[in-house]
């Protein structure tokens, strides 16, 4: 009735969510992963959920998402509609990465401040004029640019290891080396992560998501098989 009748509709408790984003700057460009995963709560609901895509008229930004799916989908359905007037113009111009990131900043931070926030943490990223561009988002509309990041549970298990093992000018393998181990101290560590993430580049020729891959992972290790059943504690 509410909706019918023109009453207010907010975003004030998040059902789907999606999890962790992780990017890092290297020698020709951004890489981003994020895992598949859109949890309906605590529990793993939905496991084949992109929340990577190439977006703007020329394709050539990348925005990635974590937190509720749906805002995350009218944040899709707003760039579209910023893409086709764009193209209705026709001066060829498009938004760089660093414009869309600054407009989606002033979005979200306007939606925030009717006390109707997207509840997304975003992060955009491109390659224009030969520069690489990396910056964040969070739903409040603070927004910041950085060589590394990490959203959600990622800014406190992922960021200390990118801050120990990133260096300028790494190379495309170095990078996604370094991605795919946050993405698995993340899956080992969040309840919300899979073990099926995506990885997604921005780079001179363009911006594209790869497919879905898993990620190789390791349980076998002596406490973990034995448990703490032998110290006669009371512990399993």
């Amino acid at each position: 009735m509410a909706a019918r009748s023109g009453g207010a509709q907010r975003t004030v408790h998040p059902m789907v969510t999606g999890g962790s984003v992780c990017a890092i700057k290297y020698a020709d460009g951004v890489l981003v992963a994020a895992d598949t995963l859109a949890a309906y709560g605590s529990l793993a609901r939905f496991e084949s959920v992109p929340r990577m895509k190439a977006v703007g008229m020329a394709h050539d930004v990348l925005l990635a998402a974590g937190g509720d799916i749906s805002d995350y989908q009218q944040m899709l359905k707003f760039i579209e509609a910023a893409a086709v007037e764009e193209y209705a113009i026709n001066d060829g111009a498009s938004m760089s990465a660093s414009a869309m990131h600054h407009w989606l900043t002033r979005l979200m931070y306007n939606r925030r401040s009717k006390m109707d926030p997207l509840w997304n943490s975003i992060v955009v990223c491109g390659h224009r004029d030969g520069k690489a561009y990396l910056g964040t988002t969070d739903l409040y509309g603070t927004m910041y640019e950085d060589n590394f990041i990490a959203t959600g549970l990622g800014a406190h298990m992922a960021i200390p290891l990118m801050r120990k093992t990133w260096k300028e000018g790494m190379t495309e393998e170095e990078a996604r080396a370094l991605l795919v181990e946050c993405m698995r101290v993340l899956f080992y560590r969040d309840t919300r992560a899979s073990s099926m993430i995506t990885i997604g580049k921005a780079c001179a020729e363009g911006s594209s998501v790869g497919e879905p891959f898993q990620l190789d992972t390791y349980w076998e290790h002596e406490l973990f098989v034995k448990g703490g059943g032998h110290r006669g504690d009371g512990s399993w």
